[in-house]
């Protein structure tokens, strides 16, 4: 089985899609951890903040089966398939890591480079993973956290039926 970590976020009816995009990925997917909440400022256009986190899974699927999962995950969420890069989004689901790949596969770009770039990203893969080295530097993870911490970003309680869910997957 691979071990992927997905970047999970929303910034319209987010913690209902957050939750719910959540409960359908469970059920293609091993929900192994899923990280806190964050909240942050729309990045690269005036929007409505974001929630976001971070939640490691186990698949047999290959990374483009995995991929066409989730393009037809946030498709069913309302997202338009020409949705431009910085833009408002119901639910959004990136592959950060697949495995160790790195490299281009079929659209994907692993490590994915928002890891390094935004602390919405970094800190909630942080909260599950703090060790985690970086499959194409070996560096850890949290050595890049120093350039990041001032970006703004505030961690969130999750919405109650989340937590029913979830919350007793939640690191300690």
């Amino acid at each position: 089985m691979a071990i992927v970590y997905l970047g999970v976020g929303s910034n319209q009816q987010a913690e209902r899609n957050i939750t719910d995009g959540l409960r359908v990925l469970s059920a293609k997917l091993q929900l192994e951890k899923i990280s806190p909440w964050y909240r942050s400022p729309a990045m690269g256009f005036d929007g409505p903040a974001f929630i976001n986190l971070v939640v490691k899974v186990s698949t047999d699927l290959s990374l483009p089966q995995l991929g066409r999962v989730l393009k037809q995950l946030e498709l069913d969420f309302g997202r338009a398939p020409d949705a431009v890069k910085f833009s408002s989004r119901t639910l959004d689901v990136d592959v950060l890591l697949y495995d160790d790949l790195v490299g281009q596969y079929e659209g994907h770009s692993l490590p994915r480079g928002d890891i390094r770039r935004c602390a919405f990203v970094l800190r909630p893969l942080l909260d599950i993973e703090p060790e985690l080295s970086c499959p194409s530097s070996l560096q850890r993870f949290d050595s890049f956290w120093p350039a990041l911490a001032s970006q703004p970003l505030e961690q969130i309680v999750p919405p109650a039926d989340f937590c029913v869910a979830y919350c007793k997957q939640q690191p300690a």
